[in-house]
């Protein structure tokens, strides 16, 4: 029997607009909230992804289930009226291709996606995945991957506290491993066609894990989407010009409603 997945919730809780905010690879519902909890204006929902912080279920090996778990929690929330008025996805990295996938299916009434540091085709986009194949499960640790989160101007300090808020909210390294494994092969770049509904995607200009071309490309299939480029970042852009990248997606938004 499927359960709710694990939430945390902030922002308004009275208002007309939620957004739901799927984490990356590696991660849990914590690592995603600092970025979430800008967004004061709007009911905020965090989900822990099947499989990660406090999900107690098996992580599936299908973007697919992620998607289905996602849907089925979204729509028992709406019963309960914590998820209120028009919903948007947000996804990071592996959240993204979640989001993604979603929006392919059409399960559910969406008003916008945002898709930040991912794409419909993260198969061909994440070269740095493909090299540690080679490396046995066991000898994984996410704390040895964090450099490559980061542009080529992030300040120390700011590494420094990317780094910090990563590794204190990181699933099993196990369940990370598998995280980049599944999120390597998918593409469903042609099926990205069928989205209707405004979308935008956000990425670093210098991101070495999910290449910049992974966001070009699907801006390219998405009929009438928008494409943020944020000169000189990386793979944690929305760690470190969160502000601009805010203003931005409350733009977005806008032309949701």
């Amino acid at each position: 029997m499927k359960k709710i997945l694990p939430y945390e919730r902030t922002g308004d809780n009275g208002s007309n607009i939620t957004l739901v905010f799927l984490h990356g690879s590696t991660m849990s519902k914590g690592g995603m909230y600092p970025f979430a909890s800008v967004f004061k204006e709007y009911n905020c929902i965090v989900f822990d992804l099947t499989g990660h912080g406090q999900s107690d279920a098996d992580e599936p090996d299908q973007i697919s289930v992620f998607a289905e778990d996602v849907e089925y929690s979204l729509n028992q929330l709406k019963e309960q009226n914590i998820v209120t008025g028009q919903v948007i996805l947000l996804g990071y990295s592996m959240g993204g291709a979640i989001t993604c996938e979603i929006a392919i299916r059409n399960n559910l009434s969406l008003s916008g996606i945002v898709l930040l540091s991912s794409g419909g085709d993260l198969k061909n986009y994440s070269p740095m995945i493909d090299d540690l194949k080679a490396m046995p499960v066991e000898d994984f640790k996410t704390e040895d991957i964090l450099y490559a989160l980061f542009g080529i101007d992030t300040p120390e300090e700011d590494k420094k506290r990317i780094s910090e808020l990563f590794s204190s909210t990181k699933t099993a390294d196990k369940t990370g491993y598998a995280d980049l494994m599944l999120s390597n092969g998918y593409n469903n770049l042609e099926a990205c066609k069928a989205i209707k509904i405004p979308a935008l995607m956000v990425h670093g200009s210098d991101d070495k894990i999910v290449e910049p071309m992974a966001a070009v490309e699907t801006w390219k299939t998405i009929e009438g989407s928008q494409l943020l480029m944020v000169p000189y970042k990386g793979h944690g852009a929305i760690y470190e010009d969160t502000e601009f990248i805010k203003d931005k997606i409350i733009s977005f938004i806008k032309i949701c409603s």
